[in-house]
């Protein structure tokens, strides 16, 4: 048999090798970019149903319990949050609770910066996953907080909700796959209801949550 001359061909081996090289890069740009907007499109389909849950839960909680503003909603307290997690319990399908122990959530947590958020649990927060796969840490933050980080203007201390949309499954970054809701006057609002100052690639991303919904359910700040 007669050997393959790939110089006659027209090609050196070196040169078939860079063009095979650049076709393997192309195709995997294609693929993460595919699975990139399968995934961007699953989690914004799961964040609707949050937002719609939260929202739909705190109706009946006020209904039952009060007015928030009666809680003594306290900032930084677990007991605080302790409380307003036994009003909203009955309401969730909840798969495990984890108090502020390991195992309802990934770390680390990072910004939309890429800065890690959070490396560890932390004793005000109270965390536990839903059935169908969501990881929420409900916390009772001060209002100057929520004000200036959150982008939510509240006139008290006020309970947020911090929703992985699909749980441990990467990239677990604020902006991306983890939205903020807050309580504000007895219902439930957007991270960013009053000011999306910190939805921004070098920023937190705690703000994304209405820029998100007012982008159509897009994630537009790459």
């Amino acid at each position: 048999m007669k050997k393959l001359n790939l110089k006659h061909a027209g090609y050196s081996l070196s040169e078939l090798m860079f063009t095979l090289a650049i076709i393997g890069v192309i195709f995997s740009l294609t693929i993460f970019g595919v699975v990139l907007k399968i995934n961007n499109t699953q989690n914004m389909t799961a964040l609707k149903k949050a937002y719609a849950m939260i929202s739909r839960v705190a109706l009946y909680v006020v209904n039952q319990n009060d007015s928030s503003a009666y809680w003594d909603l306290n900032k930084y307290s677990y007991s605080s949050s302790a409380l307003a997690y036994s009003y909203f319990r009955p309401y969730f399908k909840v798969l495990r609770e984890c108090s502020s122990d390991k195992g309802c959530w990934h770390y680390p947590t990072r910004f939309l910066s890429g800065k890690v958020y959070m490396s560890r649990s932390q004793p005000h927060y109270y965390m536990f996953t839903l059935v169908d796969g969501m990881n929420i840490i409900m916390s009772v933050f001060p209002k100057e907080i929520i004000n200036s980080e959150f982008g939510v203007n509240v006139r008290q201390d006020s309970l947020v909700f911090i929703v992985d949309v699909n749980g441990d499954t990467f990239p677990n970054q604020m902006g991306r796959d983890i939205f903020a809701f807050v309580m504000k006057d007895d219902r439930i609002v957007p991270g960013g209801h009053d000011s999306t100052y910190n939805c921004n690639k070098v920023s937190s991303g705690l703000s994304c949550t209405t820029r998100v919904i007012h982008d159509n359910w897009k994630i537009t700040y790459y």
